[in-house]
């Protein structure tokens, strides 16, 4: 096995990059708005913070989901509302948030969606939210994490992420983590759990290239993860590592160990 698997995954990633294209022209067609009815406006160099927020609301509650055409768009710390489901072309619908900051948060919301968005700095902080789905979207660089899920039924597929200086995928809750392509230097490729709780979660076939820790795992007792079949390269500090808070404990589980853990099913990875 070499690295160029990480090739063959990103041929699969784009797959999903085409989906959630598609996706977006079928909106653009039934949507009765567009973000630049709000005075949303492409490639913009002003912050358009509150015309994104406006857009939202009003859109979510009019029961559309949000179409984001091709371009750049400066926003920080919008909140989305139960339902919202925004849609962008994968690679051309560019959010960018200032250094620090998340793109789009939302806390004890549902049935979120974002699908085909690409980011600069961190895209989402989601606290116990229900049903959230985060799929096709693309992190470009972060100078904290990249994506953080929390909640219950979340499903965190298809993303690419890049150079993102500590977790390039944070989830914490109960969900399905897959199919995700990460790369660059950062501390983690993926971070499961919190400090207190690990989750009810299944990772499975991600790929992993060059991050310190290729999966960071909580050793909190409440919950259970299945970890099996991710490809992870060139991580120094360990494939899969258990987590003590944010410290490092024990050995490289991908070399085994992992019965030390009776809440951890580790099985199929490969690290190289």
């Amino acid at each position: 096995m070499d690295r160029r698997h990480f090739i063959g995954m990103g041929g699969a990633a784009a797959l999903f990059g085409a989906s959630a294209a598609e996706a977006a022209a079928a909106v653009s067609e039934r949507s009765g708005r567009a973000l630049s009815d709000f005075g949303v406006i492409a490639n913009g160099e002003a912050d358009q913070t509150t015309a994104m927020q406006k857009a939202v609301d009003a859109l979510v509650e009019a029961g559309q989901p949000i179409l984001v055409p091709a371009g750049r768009y400066r926003i920080s710390g919008v909140q989305l509302p139960s339902k919202a489901t925004l849609v962008g072309t994968s690679g051309l619908s560019v959010i960018v948030a200032p250094p620090g900051r998340a793109a789009f948060e939302c806390v004890g919301r549902q049935g979120v969606s974002l699908r085909g968005l690409s980011f600069v700095n961190q895209g989402v902080v989601a606290r116990e939210c229900r049903n959230l789905t985060v799929a096709d979207c693309e992190v470009l660089s972060s100078d904290g994490d990249g994506l953080y899920c929390g909640g219950s039924g979340l499903l965190v597929t298809g993303n690419r992420a890049a150079s993102c200086a500590k977790a390039a995928i944070w989830v914490e809750g109960d969900g399905l983590v897959t199919n995700n392509l990460i790369g660059g230097n950062g501390r983690f490729g993926l971070r499961i759990g919190s400090a207190w709780r690990l989750g009810t979660v299944t990772v499975i076939a991600n790929s992993i290239d060059g991050p310190a820790v290729g999966i960071g795992v909580s050793s909190a007792e409440q919950g259970y993860a299945m970890i099996a079949m991710n490809m992870i390269a060139g991580a120094k500090e360990g494939g899969i590592r258990a987590l003590d808070g944010d410290t490092v404990i024990g050995k490289d589980l991908t070399r085994g160990g992992s019965e030390a853990f009776r809440n951890l099913a580790i099985a199929a990875n490969v690290s190289m």
